[in-house]
């Protein structure tokens, strides 16, 4: 007998199995933006799909690794996208007169690069120390240095003008 194994050995469940189980949490991917809670989407997903809570919970595991591969990848392009919305919040108030929602956004803006750090302002506002120190018996001069002296009136001269 040449290598022979025996007869073929089924494999467990249907073949297609997980391009089912890809689809079903490609699904649950879509229904994440719908703004609920995660215990909420896994719930409904139970329900929408027909299984087990605990199969919901696999498939929400991995719908959260899906998102932060997607946050990963996409993450600089996110950044350059919200700083182009930033700057046409800030034209279009302008343009309408609403200076205080400008500020406040190139304020954010200036966050983002770093502009007034916590420790850039610290270092650049002035600080005043004041110190009272105790009270001290005042400083007399010794005997020996101290000068008297007399005050003499001083006569006081008249000023006189020239006769003509």
């Amino acid at each position: 007998m040449v290598n022979y194994e025996g007869p073929k050995k089924r494999t467990r469940g249907d073949k297609r199995a997980q391009e089912y189980i890809e689809a079903r949490q490609r699904r649950m991917y879509r229904h994440q933006l719908d703004g609920h809670s995660v215990r909420q989407i896994v719930y409904e997903h139970s329900a929408r799909e027909g299984v087990s809570i605990p199969t919901a919970w696999r498939d929400w595991d991995q719908v959260k690794q899906w998102t932060e591969e997607d946050w990963i990848r996409d993450r600089e392009a996110m950044l350059g996208r919200i700083q182009t919305m930033r700057l046409r919040v800030v034209h279009a108030a302008m343009k309408k007169g609403h200076y205080q929602v400008a500020a406040q956004v190139l304020d954010s803006l200036g966050r983002v690069l770093g502009e007034n750090t916590p420790e850039q302002v610290s270092v650049q506002v002035p600080s005043l120390n004041i110190q009272v120190e105790p009270k001290v018996a005042t400083a007399q001069l010794p005997e020996s240095e101290v000068i008297e002296a007399e005050l003499t009136p001083q006569k006081e001269v008249d000023s006189v003008e020239p006769a003509s």
